[in-house]
Protein backbone atom coordinates (compact mmCIF):
# COMPACT_ATOMS: atom_id res chain seq x y z
CA UNK A 1 0.00 0.00 0.00
CA UNK A 2 1.12 3.74 -0.92
CA UNK A 3 1.46 5.44 1.86
CA UNK A 4 0.95 8.80 1.73
CA UNK A 5 3.11 11.92 2.81
CA UNK A 6 2.26 14.15 5.69
CA UNK A 7 2.60 17.85 6.29
CA UNK A 8 2.52 18.27 10.08
CA UNK A 9 1.60 22.03 11.10
CA UNK A 10 2.47 23.38 14.36
CA UNK A 11 5.17 22.64 17.39
CA UNK A 12 3.02 22.22 20.33
CA UNK A 13 2.99 19.20 22.09
CA UNK A 14 0.17 17.24 19.61
CA UNK A 15 2.48 18.47 16.95
CA UNK A 16 5.42 16.66 18.54
CA UNK A 17 3.59 13.59 19.40
CA UNK A 18 2.22 13.32 15.92
CA UNK A 19 5.54 13.40 14.60
CA UNK A 20 7.12 10.63 17.12
CA UNK A 21 3.93 8.56 15.98
CA UNK A 22 4.68 8.81 12.25
CA UNK A 23 8.50 8.77 12.95
CA UNK A 24 8.01 4.90 15.01
CA UNK A 25 5.74 3.97 12.10
CA UNK A 26 8.19 4.92 9.37
CA UNK A 27 5.92 7.23 7.75
CA UNK A 28 6.86 10.11 5.45
CA UNK A 29 6.48 13.58 6.62
CA UNK A 30 7.04 17.47 6.77
CA UNK A 31 7.22 20.11 9.25
CA UNK A 32 6.06 23.62 9.28
CA UNK A 33 5.20 25.79 11.98
CA UNK A 34 5.52 29.85 12.63
CA UNK A 35 9.35 30.21 13.73
CA UNK A 36 10.14 29.01 10.07
CA UNK A 37 10.88 31.94 7.62
CA UNK A 38 8.97 29.77 4.82
CA UNK A 39 5.46 29.96 4.25
CA UNK A 40 3.62 26.68 4.61
CA UNK A 41 2.36 26.04 1.43
CA UNK A 42 6.50 25.94 0.26
CA UNK A 43 7.67 23.32 2.74
CA UNK A 44 4.60 21.24 2.97
CA UNK A 45 4.45 21.33 -0.99
CA UNK A 46 4.91 17.26 -1.19
CA UNK A 47 2.67 16.40 1.48
CA UNK A 48 -0.72 15.06 0.09
CA UNK A 49 -2.37 15.20 4.04
CA UNK A 50 -1.90 18.24 6.16
CA UNK A 51 -2.03 17.94 9.93
CA UNK A 52 -3.11 20.84 11.47
CA UNK A 53 -1.83 20.41 15.24
CA UNK A 54 -2.48 24.13 16.20
CA UNK A 55 -4.66 25.38 18.57
CA UNK A 56 -8.74 25.55 17.90
CA UNK A 57 -8.75 29.75 17.42
CA UNK A 58 -6.23 29.65 15.09
CA UNK A 59 -7.41 27.02 12.54
CA UNK A 60 -9.78 29.34 10.46
CA UNK A 61 -7.09 32.22 10.68
CA UNK A 62 -4.48 29.95 8.94
CA UNK A 63 -6.12 28.67 6.46
CA UNK A 64 -7.37 31.98 5.75
CA UNK A 65 -3.69 33.26 5.44
CA UNK A 66 -2.95 29.93 3.40
CA UNK A 67 -5.68 28.93 0.86
CA UNK A 68 -3.54 26.97 -1.26
CA UNK A 69 -3.81 24.39 1.17
CA UNK A 70 -7.08 23.78 0.62
CA UNK A 71 -6.25 21.89 -2.68
CA UNK A 72 -4.64 19.52 -0.01
CA UNK A 73 -6.49 16.79 2.85
CA UNK A 74 -6.32 18.93 5.64
CA UNK A 75 -7.20 16.87 9.20
CA UNK A 76 -7.64 19.01 12.49
CA UNK A 77 -7.60 17.72 16.22
CA UNK A 78 -9.98 19.63 18.02
CA UNK A 79 -12.48 17.86 19.80
CA UNK A 80 -14.96 20.91 20.22
CA UNK A 81 -14.87 22.82 16.53
CA UNK A 82 -15.89 21.76 13.12
CA UNK A 83 -14.26 23.04 10.35
CA UNK A 84 -15.24 23.12 6.79
CA UNK A 85 -13.07 21.19 3.99
CA UNK A 86 -11.36 19.77 7.01
CA UNK A 87 -11.71 16.31 8.72
CA UNK A 88 -11.64 16.52 12.17
CA UNK A 89 -10.25 13.44 14.38
CA UNK A 90 -9.60 14.09 17.86
CA UNK A 91 -7.00 11.61 20.15
CA UNK A 92 -8.78 10.70 23.37
CA UNK A 93 -5.67 10.83 25.04
CA UNK A 94 -3.59 13.88 27.16
CA UNK A 95 -0.16 14.53 25.92
CA UNK A 96 2.86 15.04 28.27
CA UNK A 97 6.30 16.63 27.72
CA UNK A 98 7.76 13.53 26.99
CA UNK A 99 7.05 10.91 24.27
CA UNK A 100 4.98 8.03 24.29
CA UNK A 101 6.47 4.30 23.10
CA UNK A 102 4.68 3.46 19.69
CA UNK A 103 2.23 0.61 22.15
CA UNK A 104 0.81 3.75 23.98
CA UNK A 105 0.17 5.51 20.54
CA UNK A 106 -1.26 2.74 19.13
CA UNK A 107 -3.77 2.15 21.50
CA UNK A 108 -4.98 5.76 21.39
CA UNK A 109 -9.28 6.34 20.33
CA UNK A 110 -9.73 8.21 17.69
CA UNK A 111 -12.97 9.92 17.47
CA UNK A 112 -13.94 11.64 13.96
CA UNK A 113 -16.74 13.24 12.76
CA UNK A 114 -20.06 10.85 11.10
CA UNK A 115 -20.36 11.63 7.46
CA UNK A 116 -17.00 12.59 6.65
CA UNK A 117 -13.76 10.82 6.90
CA UNK A 118 -12.41 8.37 9.40
CA UNK A 119 -9.48 7.75 10.65
CA UNK A 120 -8.48 4.81 8.65
CA UNK A 121 -9.01 7.14 5.34
CA UNK A 122 -6.59 8.97 6.66
CA UNK A 123 -3.90 6.43 8.75
CA UNK A 124 -4.25 3.73 6.26
CA UNK A 125 -2.62 0.47 8.05
CA UNK A 126 -2.71 2.17 11.65
CA UNK A 127 -3.94 -0.01 14.55
CA UNK A 128 -5.73 2.75 16.55
CA UNK A 129 -9.43 2.31 17.27
CA UNK A 130 -11.46 4.54 15.47
CA UNK A 131 -14.92 5.62 16.74
CA UNK A 132 -17.71 8.53 15.03
CA UNK A 133 -19.97 10.89 16.86
CA UNK A 134 -22.15 13.57 15.03
CA UNK A 135 -20.65 16.46 14.66
CA UNK A 136 -23.29 18.51 16.37
CA UNK A 137 -22.24 16.56 19.38
CA UNK A 138 -18.42 17.92 19.39
CA UNK A 139 -19.37 20.38 22.19
CA UNK A 140 -20.27 18.12 24.41
CA UNK A 141 -18.03 15.33 23.78
CA UNK A 142 -15.08 17.69 24.47
CA UNK A 143 -16.84 19.28 27.85
CA UNK A 144 -16.91 15.62 28.76
CA UNK A 145 -13.46 14.70 28.19
CA UNK A 146 -12.08 18.50 29.92
CA UNK A 147 -13.82 16.96 32.87
CA UNK A 148 -12.23 13.79 32.62
CA UNK A 149 -8.86 14.96 32.15
CA UNK A 150 -8.71 17.67 34.05
CA UNK A 151 -10.92 17.88 36.95
CA UNK A 152 -9.19 14.74 38.24
CA UNK A 153 -5.74 16.14 38.13
CA UNK A 154 -6.61 19.56 39.68
CA UNK A 155 -8.09 17.58 43.07
CA UNK A 156 -5.32 15.31 43.38
CA UNK A 157 -2.73 17.92 42.60
CA UNK A 158 -4.77 20.13 45.49
CA UNK A 159 -4.57 16.67 47.78
CA UNK A 160 -0.80 16.69 46.69
CA UNK A 161 -0.03 19.67 47.86
CA UNK A 162 -1.93 19.76 50.81
CA UNK A 163 -0.40 16.64 52.03
CA UNK A 164 2.68 17.55 51.57
CA UNK A 165 2.74 20.88 52.81
CA UNK A 166 -0.57 20.49 55.14
CA UNK A 167 0.12 17.15 56.66
CA UNK A 168 3.59 16.86 56.23
CA UNK A 169 3.00 13.76 54.00
CA UNK A 170 4.49 12.31 50.78
CA UNK A 171 2.31 12.85 48.23
CA UNK A 172 3.14 9.24 47.06
CA UNK A 173 1.16 7.63 49.73
CA UNK A 174 -1.45 8.33 48.15
CA UNK A 175 -0.40 6.39 45.13
CA UNK A 176 -2.32 2.97 46.02
CA UNK A 177 -5.52 4.86 47.36
CA UNK A 178 -6.10 6.73 43.62
CA UNK A 179 -4.30 3.21 41.61
CA UNK A 180 -7.04 1.33 43.25
CA UNK A 181 -9.92 4.03 43.07
CA UNK A 182 -9.21 4.41 39.45
CA UNK A 183 -9.53 0.67 39.04
CA UNK A 184 -12.80 0.51 40.75
CA UNK A 185 -14.19 3.19 39.31
CA UNK A 186 -13.44 1.46 35.75
CA UNK A 187 -14.85 -1.53 37.22
CA UNK A 188 -17.86 -0.67 38.58
CA UNK A 189 -18.78 3.14 38.12
CA UNK A 190 -20.66 5.12 40.19
CA UNK A 191 -21.03 1.83 42.44
CA UNK A 192 -16.80 2.72 43.27
CA UNK A 193 -18.13 5.53 45.09
CA UNK A 194 -17.26 5.40 48.76
CA UNK A 195 -17.17 7.29 51.87
CA UNK A 196 -19.74 10.05 53.38
CA UNK A 197 -21.22 11.28 49.91
CA UNK A 198 -22.34 7.25 49.39
CA UNK A 199 -23.49 6.95 52.78
CA UNK A 200 -25.34 10.11 52.09
CA UNK A 201 -23.46 10.96 55.77
CA UNK A 202 -24.29 15.10 55.87
CA UNK A 203 -22.68 14.87 59.53
CA UNK A 204 -19.71 14.04 58.39
CA UNK A 205 -19.50 16.13 55.33
CA UNK A 206 -20.41 19.20 57.46
CA UNK A 207 -17.45 18.25 59.22
CA UNK A 208 -15.23 18.15 56.52
CA UNK A 209 -16.21 21.72 54.90
CA UNK A 210 -15.84 23.04 58.28
CA UNK A 211 -12.09 21.79 58.53
CA UNK A 212 -11.76 23.12 54.75
CA UNK A 213 -12.67 26.40 56.00
CA UNK A 214 -12.23 29.54 53.55
CA UNK A 215 -10.21 27.27 50.92
CA UNK A 216 -11.73 27.77 47.77
CA UNK A 217 -12.13 23.57 47.39
CA UNK A 218 -14.79 23.37 50.13
CA UNK A 219 -17.04 24.88 47.62
CA UNK A 220 -15.84 22.08 44.80
CA UNK A 221 -16.61 19.43 47.60
CA UNK A 222 -20.11 21.22 48.29
CA UNK A 223 -21.03 20.91 44.75
CA UNK A 224 -20.31 17.21 44.83
CA UNK A 225 -22.23 16.74 47.41
CA UNK A 226 -24.71 18.81 46.10
CA UNK A 227 -24.91 17.06 42.85
CA UNK A 228 -25.17 13.09 44.69
CA UNK A 229 -28.59 14.92 45.92
CA UNK A 230 -27.31 16.55 49.33
CA UNK A 231 -29.56 19.44 48.53
CA UNK A 232 -28.77 20.63 52.19
CA UNK A 233 -25.66 20.71 52.84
Amino acid sequence: MEQPTYGIVGRGRVAIHLARYLDLESRPYLRWHRGMPCAPADILVDAAIVLLAISDDALEPFLAENPQLRQKSLVHFSGSRTLDGATGLHPLMTFGPEPYELETYQSIPFVSERGGKTFGDIFPGFLNPGFEIDPGQKPLYHALCVMAGNFPTLLWAKVFGDFEQGLGLPHDVLRPYLERTLENTFESGGKALTGPLARGDAGTVRRNLEALGEDSYAAVYRAFARSHGMQEI
